[in-house]
């Protein structure tokens, strides 16, 4: 289990300071989000509008079994 990549990685961030941390998510928002801040483009909104997910165009069947654990509910 010492080899194991996924354990590493847990441990890694269990033990790194908050101000690592910090540095860190400033680092991933001004790659992620240029400019520093999450905003909506009109073009993106636009493009949602038209391509983005619909309504189911039937009706989903309704669940059948007693305790709400079947492939309908879940």
């Amino acid at each position: 289990m010492a080899d194991d990549p996924i354990h590493e990685h847990i441990a890694a961030v269990a033990a790194r300071d908050e101000a690592t941390t910090a540095s860190l998510i400033a680092r991933i928002r001004a790659q992620c989000w240029p400019g520093g801040a999450d905003r909506s483009e009109p073009a993106a909104l636009a493009w949602v509008r038209r391509w983005g997910p619909r309504a189911p165009g039937t009706a989903l069947p309704a669940c059948g079994c007693a305790g709400g654990r079947c492939g309908v509910c879940n």
